[in-house]
């Protein structure tokens, strides 16, 4: 094995890590802890959400004016694969949102990377794709 390739040691501890970072995440943007989302945040993040702001000044711009306010969110079935220096974090999202005063809220497929730079993991790409609710009122096709 060539010393580039974790061991599965390795690769359980990064993703006890990465869940770890994800959970500290979550808890900032609900917290509006705007020092905690910059140090896990990449410089060159960027996210695919049903907001506008997608790098990271908008986000924390968006957090600290109260523009953006989660007032919900949860997570389940979440995945951790390892691969080297980067891990792909994919989940469920239940969330509700407030921004710029209007409410947004459903489930949310997710998906997020993060990557170890400088000896520090943090998070580089967000992508959040609304999950569609079967209709009760459509009739069976």
């Amino acid at each position: 094995m060539d010393s580039s390739t974790p061991t599965t040691r390795q690769s359980i501890e990064v993703e006890q890590h990465v869940r770890q970072l994800d959970d500290e995440w979550i808890k900032a943007l609900v917290r509006a802890d705007t020092e905690t989302l910059d140090r896990i945040m990449a410089d060159d993040f960027l996210s695919a959400y049903p907001l506008e702001g997608d790098d990271k000044a908008q986000l924390i711009a968006d957090v600290t004016s109260g523009d953006l306010k989660i007032e919900h969110i949860s997570r389940e079935q979440v995945n951790v694969r390892v691969f080297g220096n980067m891990a792909v974090l994919t989940g469920r999202d239940s969330a509700t949102w407030l921004y710029h005063g209007r409410e947004i809220s459903g489930q949310y497929k997710i998906i997020k990377v993060y990557s170890e730079r400088g000896g520090r993991w943090q998070l580089c790409t967000l992508q959040a794709c609304p999950m569609v609710q079967p209709d009760a009122h459509a009739p069976d096709r």
